[in-house]
């Protein structure tokens, strides 16, 4: 049956774990993709460790996508993009049946030097943990010549305005003033990659790690604000899923034409 194995060991190990015959198992998996200008992966590769079965299965699968083409000034180029899987398996007769549930694609600007900021102290002391959403804007050499907050949240507690007003300003300053010091990769005029280039960045701060990431919880979050050198039709993006120290190119399109999100490896 497509899909399905029945000896894979990060499998069994997890499922002994999970202790459940029902097990539903995830796994995150980030590699790179070369995208042709007929929108053909020509080049692909994977950074996450995986098993024989599961590379197998996810490589003949990638192998297949098309893309709707890369434009860079109206005409179609190659191009590269780092590449955002989470993959689903669940237990059926005789072994597991391995999806994708989400898929997601960002530009390529690799980061150079990404010093975390530092904590503020008064907001150590406090227990303040929260995170800040920051916009960078890189040019062609990976120098960062704009910073900016688009937001701060506190996704495990719920705090007053004026609290969040205020150590809204504590964290998002520490954020913006550790990323103007921030370097990224040169861009690759080979793969036609924007030379001025907009990433958004999140950053978290954690005094305590919370002691329980699922389920109900309370939350705060700050008004967004938008990036202040975009144009209106520029700021609408979906940030959500990046981790931290991963960076999310705005003008950097890359539009999936093969259905794949919830099917069958």
């Amino acid at each position: 049956m497509k899909g399905i194995w029945g000896l894979a060991l990060w499998l069994l190990a997890a499922l002994a774990q999970a202790q459940t015959q029902t097990a539903e198992l995830r796994m995150p998996v980030n590699g790179e993709i070369g995208i042709d200008p007929a929108g053909a992966v020509f080049d692909y590769r994977i950074d996450s460790e995986l098993t024989p079965e599961v590379k197998v299965l996810v490589e003949r699968s990638v192998r297949q996508w098309k893309f709707e083409p890369v434009l860079r000034g109206g005409v179609a180029t190659h191009a590269k993009a780092r590449m955002h899987l989470t993959l689903i398996a669940h237990q059926v007769d005789g072994g597991f049946q391995l999806k994708v549930e989400e898929a997601r694609f960002s530009g390529y600007r690799k980061t150079a030097l990404m010093n975390p900021p530092r904590y503020p102290p008064e907001a150590a002391r406090a227990g303040i943990s929260g995170d800040v959403l920051v916009a960078v804007r890189v040019d062609a050499q990976g120098k960062v010549v704009e910073a900016a907050a688009v937001q701060s949240a506190w996704p495990y507690e719920k705090i007053s305005e004026s609290a969040m007003r205020y150590w809204g300003k504590v964290l998002e300053k520490a954020s913006v003033d550790a990323a103007r010091k921030w370097r990224f990769e040169p861009n690759d005029p080979a793969q036609s990659e924007p030379a001025d280039t907009t990433l958004v960045v999140p950053i978290s701060f954690r005094v305590n790690a919370p002691l329980a990431t699922a389920g109900w919880r309370q939350e705060s979050a700050g008004p967004a604000r938008p990036i202040p050198w975009l144009e209106p039709a520029q700021q609408t993006f979906d940030a959500s899923g990046l981790k931290q120290g991963e960076a999310l190119a705005l003008d950097y399109s890359v539009k999936l034409k093969t259905p794949v999100v919830g099917t069958a490896l």
